[in-house]
């Protein structure tokens, strides 16, 4: 009986312990075995905890001070040409477009259900602005997102209600490109999200992209007490510059800080409005480089790029817009086979 009782105190007592020590913000650990005795877990395993706290070991924890509860996703989807837009060039592999649209859902749409499954009370919605694809196109899209619990909706783009706003003429692909930009910024704008990914459809996404993503901003914007940019690929032509840079640990990458990037980015809905003039200022003009007022942007706002890249920008083989080093191209196209 008085050992039974012993048990019961020592435990209540061992209980105790660790409700202090974590109240003051540390985590035991056991260096035999890598458990933490208190969580059940150990130090290889995920120890963060969505909108509470980012673990790393051994750097330690960070409290979460930027809550997420609503994710939008916007994919804007073209495939009426094969030839990129704005070189008279073909993709890897030579493809029709759809092709490269099919694979870029699909990739999204399983990142996106990972995050799902990891991240339940998180609100999801998935929105396809498509520019006037042929009836069977969005019908293959549709069937791709069913198989997946994904809230979505799609849309077709009307471009004659931005034509009048662009302030050049002689490009007509880039008249219904920027209409594109135009609309996506609009819908997001109009839209009570906290993140928006903006999304464009050549892009294939590793399976841990949007959980990687969701968590290091998360982490970033505490870290740095601000809104952050996140870029998911990891673009050659940004090693051309030899630039000075900061490396810092995400969920479970590292990113580094960049200046420049294309149009597929994630942001928050606060960025969004303080920098209205230059999101629509881009959709209205045809710039060289084309993304010149987002550069503008990320002087006001870090902007970070994975190493090793979540996705891979599908253009041609010798773009610096496009393939990421160090990256497996056949396995990751065989993975976004619909």
């Amino acid at each position: 009986m008085k050992k039974n009782l012993l048990i019961k105190k020592n435990s209540f007592i061992k209980k105790l312990f660790f409700k202090i020590i974590r109240k003051i913000g540390f985590e035991l650990i056991d260096q035999n075995t890598f458990a933490i005795p208190d969580r059940g877990l150990k130090i290889d395993q995920d120890l963060n905890i969505f909108n509470k706290k980012s673990i790393t070991i051994p750097l330690g924890e960070i409290k979460i001070k930027k809550k997420i509860n609503s994710f939008l996703i916007i994919f804007r989807s073209f495939t009426n040409e094969n030839k990129l837009l704005s070189q008279n060039k073909k993709r890897i592999f030579e493809k029709n477009k759809t092709e490269y649209t099919y694979r870029s859902l699909l990739s999204l749409c399983k990142s996106i259900n990972v995050c799902q499954k990891k991240v339940p009370n998180i609100i999801f919605f998935l929105k396809i602005i498509d520019d006037n694809s042929k009836n069977f196109v969005i019908s293959k899209l549709k069937k791709i997102i069913q198989r997946f619990n994904i809230k979505h909706e799609i849309s077709s783009l009307n471009t004659d209600k931005y034509k009048h706003k662009m302030k050049f003429t002689n490009s007509p692909r880039m008249l219904a490109h920027n209409s594109h930009i135009y609309e996506s910024k609009i819908y997001a704008k109009n839209s009570n999200y906290d993140l928006i990914y903006f999304v464009e459809d050549d892009y294939l996404h590793e399976e841990n992209s949007i959980i990687e993503m969701l968590f290091t901003y998360q982490k970033f914007s505490s870290i740095l007490k601000k809104d952050v940019i996140l870029c998911p690929a990891d673009y050659p032509y940004l090693y051309h510059k030899l630039e000075n840079t900061i490396i810092l640990p995400g969920y479970n990458i590292h990113w580094r800080k960049v200046k420049e990037s294309l149009c597929t980015y994630l942001i928050s809905k606060n960025i969004l409005q303080q920098n209205w003039k230059e999101y629509i200022e881009m959709a209205e003009n045809n710039f060289d480089p084309y993304e010149k007022p987002l550069h503008k942007i990320y002087k006001k706002f870090n902007c970070f790029s994975p190493i090793p890249s979540l996705s891979i920008h599908m253009t041609n083989v010798n773009s610096v817009y496009g393939l990421s080093i160090f990256k497996n191209i056949f396995k990751i196209w065989k993975k976004s086979k619909p």
